[in-house]
Order: structure tokens, then sequence, then C-alpha cells
């Protein structure tokens, strides 16, 4: 899959992106259902 450095750090980036975009989005909608 990656084989440069820089693709397994851009691979291990979007992860970590994504798990944090994953969180916010839950996290916004708890908000909406409770108002």
């Amino acid at each position: 899959m990656a084989n440069s450095p820089q693709a397994k750090k851009r691979a291990r980036q979007n992860e970590r992106r994504f798990q944090i975009n994953k969180a916010r989005r839950s996290r916004i909608r708890t908000h909406l259902r409770k108002v």
C-alpha cells in the first residue's frame, strides 16, 4: 500500500483526521438531538 515514508505519514494523518471527524460528527448529532 504505502511504500514511501511520506505516504505512510500521510496515511497515518488521514486515519487520525478520520477518527477526529467521526467523534466531532457524533458529538454534533447528539447536541442536535438534545435541542
